[in-house]
């Protein structure tokens, strides 16, 4: 009998301590979640902030530094109601000393195909999607038919070109400020910096914000708002590699594939190749 009872008693603490686990735990998440930063509130850096000028050298000694690479990309644009107006999403791919490959896959501009390569003489060659893909034009890097649904230009899409413009803001006299670590952000699965820039000195109206990625240094989220405070556009970058091989003809626009298709007949042609190699001197 008394191992009977000792055992009820076992029962209703192992219950009691399960109980109050349970209970715990939601204040625990609830904590680590308060713990995030909410990207779109304008006072998110305000307790937390230091200068940032020594993070967007960081990010433009990185960007100088990548020979060649390639990501994918969404972009929403907003409205003045905060709706959506136009959504963007594509693939990139970059080679020094200045190539660029560019293909929509979104709703804007479907289909359609950017590139400046070593055959283009600087200038950018471009088809849109659907029946028109067979229609290839020569285009002004400067040409408003080559500008992102924001509005950027395609060939300043590049991370350098990017860190450049940031660079740009601070000599205009505009004032950047980041987080001292990497800390969480709402969204974001990895933690991040967030970086602001600002109109002006002191606490003055939010421009850009950006989650830079702590070990390649790299943007992977971009807010843009209006001169008024609204928010213009929101854009992420996913799936970054560097360092990969991507050869001259894909910066061509005879090649009706996609690059994908291109680098993955690419690899298999060099594998067919190993393999011969191989058993030829297995033979031997």
């Amino acid at each position: 009998m008394k191992t009977f009872k000792a055992s009820i008693k076992s029962i209703f603490a192992l219950t009691a301590a399960l109980f109050t686990l349970t209970l715990a735990a939601p204040t625990t998440l609830a904590r680590i979640d308060s713990d995030s930063l909410d990207p779109l509130d304008k006072t998110a850096l305000t307790d937390r902030a230091v200068d940032g000028a020594s993070l967007i050298e960081r990010m433009h000694r990185q960007a100088s530094a990548l020979r060649n690479y390639s990501f994918s990309y969404k972009m929403k644009v907003f409205k003045k109601s905060g709706s959506v107006s136009a959504l963007e999403s594509g693939s990139f791919y970059f080679k020094k000393p200045n190539y660029i490959r560019l293909e929509e896959k979104g709703p804007y501009k479907k289909g359609a195909v950017a590139v400046i390569g070593p055959e283009t003489d600087g200038r950018v060659k471009a088809h849109l999607g659907g029946g028109l893909k067979l229609f290839v034009v020569d285009l002004s890097p400067d040409s408003g038919l080559l500008k992102s649904a924001n509005g950027h230009p395609m060939v300043q899409s590049d991370f350098l070109s990017l860190a450049e413009c940031l660079k740009n803001y601070e000599h205009k006299g505009m004032t950047t400020a980041a987080t001292a670590e990497p800390v969480r952000v709402k969204g974001i699965a990895k933690s991040v910096y967030l970086l602001d820039i600002k109109t002006g000195k002191g606490n003055k109206q939010l421009w850009k914000r950006i989650a830079v990625d702590p070990r390649s240094y790299i943007p992977v989220q971009w807010w843009d708002y209006n001169q008024d405070g609204r928010l213009h556009s929101h854009a992420q970058w996913q799936d970054f590699i560097a360092d990969r091989s991507l050869p001259d003809r894909l910066f061509t626009i005879k090649h009706g594939s996609s690059a994908k298709k291109q680098l993955l007949e690419m690899q298999n042609s060099n594998d067919t190749v190993s393999k011969n190699k191989d058993n030829k001197t297995n033979k031997s």
